[in-house]
């Protein structure tokens, strides 16, 4: 009795294991991920990007993105990255149609290995005629190859967008789709307010693609700096911004003194015509030449800035053309920290920098050439702009400045005199390579450009020592410029100047 029991007991036992053989096989079967007969090699971390769209509004692909992303994590298949993680890489990629958006095999490969990630999933969501098509693809980023795609077809509501990527995420993970999904289909209801108000959305034009850097431009062109910042270029585009609200306040300034000295010579000058006592025609005479000199002063400085200004603004619109998304930029999310990755400069001559640089000087004449003998030097001051345009010359780095500098020399008598603005410019050689003397933190350069003076032309030679402060952007310099100059009153003239250099360079 005791051995019928036994074997009863065994036989019922072994029942059981046999009937478990099916779902034990189920469950194994699920977990084996089999795409084209390829094996992942190695691990499995997994990045899902954000699907592009045509025809539905960002925030309802952000949230289907979303979703898509938490189903495929829910089935344990993948360690799937969070958004944030997978957003905080960004990538411009050459040939992609828009900047940003990684839909190229090379450029998932690349973004893939940045990310650290052994799958990536990329896809599409467009609406037409109220229908949405979803298309997708993974890609094993350890053997550099698509092993899956995946599509949907006609569906005809938002609700059951969220339903049938409920079912991709089983596809995509290689597990079979639950009977309760199946089911719910036939039952999905649909949204009618989603999809009017996803049709209000609806672009019923749609504008050719401009290309980045013809948008990199456009940018600079309404507000200087915006098109490098575009361009993940934020600390030149900040540079061009701060040049010219520098150059504006500096503009409303001279304008606000100019009527001053004007508003003075005016008054000045009235008095003057019916005043009839030569005592006081006397004392009037100077503060009428002094009004006189200082509004021409002002004037020229004006037109200066407004040299200058221009120069810096087209200068803005050619850097951010030429910077315009082409190579690969790769964001490590530090705001303005930007790596070039994986491609060769397009320029061979040309490097575009992204430093940018606004410097103040106070200069004194301490040479005079002859035909300035009769006349005395009195200190003025001037600023430069270091562009981000440069050359190199083997290792001479070589960038293109431009500086504006007053000059005023007097008689005795102050009833002559030779005053202006200098306009430059010019190339400053940087020769810290070739010559050791004072350190790499002590910098060395030549200074060589064309000048135009209020009543000349000429050309301006001279040296720069540079200090650089640690990591700090900023650079104390004492700097020498020799004018040759081509006077109209006076014929051939030459000075020399020495001067400090208070300045600061955007990194």
């Amino acid at each position: 009795m005791v051995q019928y029991n036994i074997r009863i007991i065994c036989l019922f036992v072994l029942t059981l294991v046999l009937l478990g053989i099916i779902p034990v096989q189920r469950v194994f079967s699920a977990e084996k991920i089999d795409w084209k007969g390829s094996e992942p090699k190695t691990g499995n971390r997994l990045a899902v990007l954000e699907f592009s769209s045509e025809g539905i509004s960002v925030p309802i692909k952000t949230l289907l993105t979303e979703q898509f992303r938490l189903n495929i994590r829910k089935l344990k298949m993948y360690e799937v990255l969070d958004a944030s993680m997978t957003n905080q890489v960004e990538i411009f990629y050459p040939g992609e149609e828009v900047y940003g958006e990684c839909k190229s095999k090379g450029c998932i490969m690349e973004l893939g290995k940045m990310l650290k990630v052994n799958y990536i999933i990329s896809g599409t969501i467009v609406e037409k005629k109220n229908e949405y098509f979803v298309k997708g693809r993974l890609y094993s980023i350890d053997m550099e190859q698509e092993v899956h795609g995946f599509s949907m077809e006609n569906i005809s509501a938002v609700d059951s967008i969220r339903l049938e990527m409920k079912k991709l995420a089983y596809n995509v993970s290689g597990l079979e789709v639950p009977d309760t999904l199946i089911l719910g289909a036939s039952s999905t209801t649909v949204s009618s307010n989603m999809v009017k108000k996803d049709q209000k959305k609806r672009k019923w034009i749609t504008l050719p693609k401009i290309p980045s850097k013809v948008k990199s431009l456009i940018y600079s062109t309404a507000v200087p700096g915006t098109g490098q910042m575009y361009s993940k270029r934020t600390y030149t585009g900040l540079g061009f911004m701060g040049a010219e609200i520098i150059i504006g306040g500096l503009a409303l300034l001279t304008h606000s003194s100019h009527q001053k000295s004007w508003g003075g010579f005016e008054s000045t000058y009235n008095s003057y015509q019916q005043e009839t006592d030569p005592g006081t025609l006397i004392r009037l005479r100077p503060d009428i030449i002094q009004y006189a000199r200082d509004t021409r002063r002002y004037n020229s400085f004006l037109k200066g800035l407004r040299v200058v200004g221009a120069s810096v603004w087209g200068l803005n619109m050619l850097h951010a053309y030429i910077v315009g998304p082409d190579d690969i930029f790769v964001r490590t999310g530090d705001p303005g920290s930007f790596t070039e990755y994986g491609t060769k400069p397009r320029m061979t001559a040309w490097d575009i920098l992204s430093g940018f640089g606004v410097r103040g000087a106070i200069l004194r004449p301490l040479f005079r050439g002859s035909s300035l003998s009769a006349y005395s030097p009195y200190t003025d001051g001037g600023f430069s702009i270091v562009t981000p345009i440069s050359l190199y010359f083997g290792s001479v780095f070589t960038s293109l400045t431009f500086e504006l500098s007053n000059y005023s020399f007097y008689t005795s008598g102050f009833d002559q005199s030779i005053t202006g603005t200098s306009y430059t410019t010019a190339l400053s050689f940087d020769f810290t390579e070739k010559i050791s003397f004072g350190g790499k933190q002590l910098r060395k350069y030549v200074f060589i450009g064309r000048s135009r003076y209020d009543d000349g032309k000429g050309y301006v030679v001279g040296g720069d020592m540079v200090y650089e402060l640690g990591s700090l952007p900023l650079y104390f310099a004492l700097i020498s410029r020799a004018n040759l100059v081509n006077i109209s009153s006076l014929g051939a003239s030459m000075w020399v100047t020495i001067g400090v250099n208070v300045g600061l360079d955007i990194p």
